[in-house]
This record gives C-alpha cells, sequence and structure tokens, in this order.
C-alpha cells in the first residue's frame, strides 16, 4: 500500500504537508490570496495574525496577503510570499473600490487559485473562487437597544453586509466561527445552510503564571471589562448596576474599563457620564491594555464581566479561563454556547440583573472556584491554532479544486438557543 493510501484521513495529510513532508499524490501547491483590509481591530486583528503565522509553515502553498498599513502588521510579510498594504483610513465608497476592482485584479495578476477574504466582504466577481470568514455578529443579530448606539458609518456597513449575506449570488463558501453563527446565517438564507462551514478560532494565549492565587483576593474587589468600546458592548449597563450594587451592604468593589476616548463616539459619552454622576472610583477607565501587559490585567482581577448585546467567538471568555477568572456575562445564545457552565448569566437589558449577578460572585468563594474550574475544563476542549488553520486550509484547497466542503465538526448536543421570537430583522 503506497503511503498516500495508507493515510486515512484529510487531516493526516495536512498535518504532514504543514510540517514540510512531502506525501505522494498530495504535493500540489495551492495559492492563496488572503485579504485583511479592513481588519483593523480588536479579536479580529489576532485572528488574521494567527492564521497567518501558522500558514507559513505550509510550505508547499503560496500566500499573498493584503493588509491594512498598520503597525500589528508590520510582522506579516516574514510569513508570506508577497504582502500588499494598504491605507488603512478609506472612505466606504473607497473601501468598495478595493474590494471590487484591487482586490480581483492582484488575484489576477497572482493567479490565486481561491481568495480568502477575512473582513466579512468578498468581491461580487474575483478570477478564483472566493471563501469569507465572517466575523461581524451584527450581520446576524438585531439588537435595537445597540443598533441606536451605532454610528451612520456602522449602520451603512451593516446594511450592505446583511444584503450581501442573504443573497444567492456570492462567495463560495462562507466559514462562521461557531454552530450558533451558522444556525442564524442559514435563518437568514431561509433555512439553508449549504456552503457554510463552522471553524472555531481561539486566543493566543500567554503562560498565566501573573495570575492570581485566588480570584476574589483583592480590595476592592475588582470586575474586569476587557475590551475595546463598541455598541454593542453594552458598557453602559455597568453603571446603572453599580449605583444599586452600592446601596446594598456588601464589600467595596469597581469595575475596570479598558476603552479609549477615541475609539468611538460613544466611549467619548461613556466616559464622560462617569464623570457627570461621579462614579469614578466604582467605574475605572484604565485605557486600551497591549497584549504584553494582558497577564497583568487579569492579575488584577477577581472576575470578567461582559454585558455584551452580540458577539462572533467572544476571544475574552477564553483569555479569562486561561488566566482563571470567574465570568459573568449576558444570558444570550453566543456566550452559552462559549462559556456552557463557567459563567454566571443575567439579563443584559436590566441594570437590577447585572448587580445581582455581580453580587453573587462577590458573595460566594464556592461559587467562584467552582466558575474557573468549570473554565478550564471548557477551554481544554478548545483547538490549537495549528489544528484551527488545518482546517482553513482543507476548505481553501478544497473551494480551489472545486470539490464540497462539508462541515466535519459534529454538533451533537446542540447549544443553548436563546429563547424569545423568531429570528428576524426589523427597520429603525
Amino acid at each position: 500500500m503506497s503511503e498516500s493510501k495508507g493515510l486515512q484521513s484529510w487531516w493526516q495529510v495536512h498535518q504532514r504537508i504543514g510540517k514540510g513532508v512531502q506525501v505522494p499524490g498530495w504535493s500540489f501547491s495551492v495559492k492563496f490570496v488572503i485579504e485583511a483590509i479592513g481588519v483593523k481591530t480588536g479579536g479580529g486583528v489576532e485572528v488574521t495574525l494567527n492564521l497567518l503565522r501558522q500558514l507559513a509553515g505550509y510550505r508547499n502553498h503560496r500566500i499573498v496577503a493584503l493588509v491594512p498599513d498598520l503597525p500589528p502588521y508590520d510582522e506579516v510579510a516574514g510569513y508570506t510570499d508577497r504582502a500588499i498594504r494598504f491605507p488603512p483610513n478609506v472612505s466606504l465608497i473607497g473601501r468598495h473600490g478595493i474590494l471590487s476592482r484591487a482586490v480581483p485584479r492582484i488575484c489576477g495578476e497572482e493567479r490565486a487559485d481561491v481568495l480568502l477574504c477575512l473582513g466579512n466582504f468578498a468581491p461580487a466577481t474575483a478570477p478564483c473562487p472566493a471563501v469569507v470568514l465572517l466575523q461581524n455578529a451584527w450581520y446576524l443579530y438585531d439588537e435595537p437597544t445597540a443598533w441606536h448606539r451605532l454610528s451612520l458609518r456602522e449602520k451603512l456597513i451593516i446594511a450592505y453586509g446583511r444584503r450581501r449575506l442573504a443573497a444567492r449570488s456570492g462567495p463560495a463558501h462562507v466559514i462562521v466561527q461557531t454552530p450558533v453563527m451558522k444556525r442564524r446565517l442559514a435563518a437568514l438564507r431561509g433555512g439553508v445552510d449549504a456552503g457554510i462551514t463552522v471553524i472555531p478560532t481561539a486566543p493566543p494565549l500567554p503562560p498565566p503564571e501573573q495570575k492570581p492565587a485566588s480570584a476574589g483576593s483583592h480590595e476592592p474587589f475588582t470586575f474586569l471589562c476587557l475590551s475595546r468600546y463598541a455598541a454593542h458592548k453594552n458598557f453602559e449597563i455597568l453603571l446603572d448596576a453599580a449605583k444599586i450594587l452600592r446601596t446594598l451592604p456588601r464589600r467595596p468593589f469597581r469595575c475596570v474599563l479598558t476603552t479609549g476616548p477615541d475609539q468611538h463616539p460613544g466611549a467619548r459619552k461613556l466616559l464622560r457620564r462617569i464623570e457627570r454622576e461621579g462614579l469614578q472610583e466604582l467605574i475605572v477607565n484604565r485605557g486600551p491594555v497591549p497584549r504584553g501587559e494582558l497577564a497583568g490585567i487579569f492579575a488584577e482581577a477577581d472576575a470578567h464581566l461582559l454585558p455584551t448585546l452580540l458577539e462572533t467567538a467572544g476571544l475574552t471568555y477564553g483569555e479569562a479561563m486561561h488566566f482563571g477568572l470567574p465570568i459573568l456575562t449576558s444570558d444570550r445564545d453566543f456566550a452559552r454556547e462559549r462559556c456552557q457552565d463557567a459563567a454566571v448569566y443575567f439579563d443584559p437589558l436590566d441594570a437590577e440583573s447585572v448587580a445581582k449577578a455581580m453580587a453573587r460572585v462577590m458573595d460566594d468563594a464556592d461559587l467562584r472556584a467552582r466558575l474557573v474550574a468549570n473554565g478550564k475544563r471548557v477551554l481544554a476542549t478548545c483547538p490549537a491554532w495549528d489544528e484551527i488553520t488545518a482546517q482553513f486550509v482543507e476548505v481553501l484547497e478544497r473551494v480551489a479544486t472545486g470539490k464540497s466542503v462539508a462541515d466535519r465538526k459534529s454538533e451533537a448536543g446542540a447549544p443553548f438557543v436563546h429563547p424569545g421570537e423568531p429570528f428576524r430583522f426589523r427597520s429603525y
């Protein structure tokens, strides 16, 4: 039996090819153009950089990366055959022009076999098949509370994205990060889930050497809200929750934010409101935290608090589990699926519900310990980035060669789906 026939799965082949081992019958080369021009902040940047780092090991394939001209992407040239950088600040019309004209032209010049778009959109036409990674949960969620906090630019982008995703024509394949996102995208497409693959993601996790000896050891008790400001993060509810919690006879507490006033008009409004209402001791804004200081800020916290209204993957949940913090978060489908029994859940639109959850975690040391232990178990089931990348490569190779792509992940034991009205969008 030849070596290629002896390999029992596509996965085994990828593991060997990715390590530079030539496998008879599988030594073909595919040229990937990876477009991340619109991926400029937050978890999307981490996903892009991790993927490109891992793809550098697939030496039988060629990689051309299209990225914004921003410092985090300085390292990309070392992972790719060619890196093309684009101005980071362009108008919506300019971005549409780049996607519809420049990207297809580059694909043609490079003779690309497949285009991977990491910024939610693909060109309407391209000289090769296109795969899209959907990283913006707004295209699949209906949240009127957060919608009214969005800028006009954000609303236009969301409207554009929803229309493109709902259309029958579009990318050859869509990759989503959770089964929840797959179900929601299928619902948007009239119940059709063909052409959608679930590939989970994971945050880059430094050693947890600086984590606190035990969550709950700080005075005041510190809730960490680790995130850039975004309308859907719903930090506004924390101000009302803090007012309720300070009236209760419990230990001192504070909520630490990591937002910057330049991140969004809503961030400036939030910070001004904290000062106007005299909540600076309860709601402390530390400002943006570089990744190199991540372990330190988790070491200063007793719990991770995230009142978000929508997410695709929620990378900070994994970070909190890694650093041994109990999690308090929204009672929504994405959070239930990601955190399972490693979190205390609350209604993110009800300040009293948030305050009660905070009080419960502050008061109950056994609960905190149980949540931390459950978090370690949940995190242990998450794939590593070499496994995640191998799944991306499998999808790209199959699309490039015209083969059908089937989601290989079992969805036995369907995750929690938040009860309520049937899924639909409203106009505001």
